[in-house]
């Protein structure tokens, strides 16, 4: 019976007479090495104690005691393992399995494989017990490769997929990639299979990476847009004098039923006419000297008044046209990778009227 019906075990090849001398060897004792120097076997590391080197690159699913290529610079280095993968693969011929393990082991990857030769035992697989890779030919029987593919990026597309095929036609590759394939190995050239696992392997860790960040970012996005909402004073946000961003207090202060009735109205709009020159010259100068205007203006304000914040009066006009006495004050941003000024303004008509 081949040992891949079924299932089919990552371990380690048999080795020789010469590996299992070395591999006996006591701890410290001294050996001869490939190049005819002579060296100590190191002690093992206290237990629970990982030795970190530098010369090691750490890839989750290599045994340590093999050695394979990098992809980037060609250079030979130790991968070590703290996980074992799972492979599904989808093939007929039991014997093509069996190299493909050989293959798979002798770069020193940790794995279980199950074969699977059938479309029910494809999505058996995929739902009961999802994968970490997956394995197919393009032609079998009563199933195909491309449509397993469809299955897979369906039931479960952050799994890499792999074509492990006998065709070498062009145009069968250019469409694998197509499809959305995460690599394409002929079967007569199956030592490019471990290198194809490690890329599949960093690209899923790429995605996780960046789905964390962009996680956090949302996260991120989210409190500011609490804190935004939270904020009693209007906030408004404009880009190419348009109105691109806008709290509740901003719309309360303009008279709008909704925030989304400010977002694209032009910033004029919304500023007296008499007020609107110095309103322009004023986010010009922001434009032109960014923060540094900023911290100019409040430098300025503090050294005539008390006040801290660089607020100046202005007059808003309401959607009910309206106007308002506000203080306002800006300072310019990046709002979704365009330059843009945000607006502080806070109403004091009723501080004026008292005044008055």
């Amino acid at each position: 019976m081949f040992p891949c019906q079924g299932q089919c075990s990552g371990l380690s090849a048999p080795r020789s007479a010469a590996q299992e001398t070395r591999r006996n060897a006591p701890w410290g004792s001294a050996r001869s090495t490939r190049t005819g120097t002579v060296a100590r076997r190191p002690y093992p590391p206290p237990s629970g104690i990982v030795r970190v080197r530098p010369d090691i690159r750490y890839t989750p699913h290599f045994r340590g005691d093999r050695i394979a290529d990098t992809f980037e610079t060609g250079k030979r280095v130790v991968l070590v393992v703290n996980k074992e993968l799972r492979i599904l693969i989808l093939e007929d011929n039991a014997s093509d399995v069996v190299l493909i393990n050989r293959e798979l082991r002798q770069s020193g990857l940790a794995f279980r494989s199950i074969r699977v030769e059938t479309r029910e035992g494809f999505i058996r697989e995929l739902e009961e017990d999802p994968p970490d890779l997956i394995f197919s030919d393009h032609g079998l029987p009563t199933f195909n490769g491309f449509a397993a593919l469809a299955l897979a990026q369906q039931k479960c597309p952050e799994i890499p997929f792999i074509f492990v095929t006998g065709s070498a036609q062009e145009e069968m590759a250019v469409e694998t990639f197509k499809k959305g394939a995460t690599d394409f190995v002929l079967k007569g050239r199956l030592s490019n299979l471990a290198p194809a696992v490690q890329r599949a392997l960093q690209l899923v860790e790429e995605r996780a990476r960046r789905k964390e960040a962009e996680q956090a970012l949302q996260k991120s996005e989210e409190r500011y847009r609490q804190l935004v909402e939270l904020c009693p004073d209007a906030l408004l946000v404009q880009s190419d004098d348009h109105i691109v961003f806008a709290n509740t207090a901003a719309a309360r202060l303009l008279g709008a039923d909704s925030v989304e009735q400010l977002i694209g109205k032009p910033l004029k709009e919304i500023i007296r006419p008499d007020y609107w020159e110095m309103m322009q010259r004023r986010l010009r100068q922001l434009r032109e000297e960014g923060t540094t205007f900023f911290w100019k203006s409040a430098e300025s304000r503090m050294q005539r008044d008390a006040a801290v914040v660089p607020f100046i009066e202005e007059k808003f006009v309401r959607l009910d046209n309206q106007v308002v006495d506000v203080e306002v004050a800006a300072a310019p941003l990046t709002f979704e990778n365009r330059p843009a000024v945000q607006i502080i303004a806070r109403d004091i008509t009723h501080r004026k009227r008292a005044a008055e």
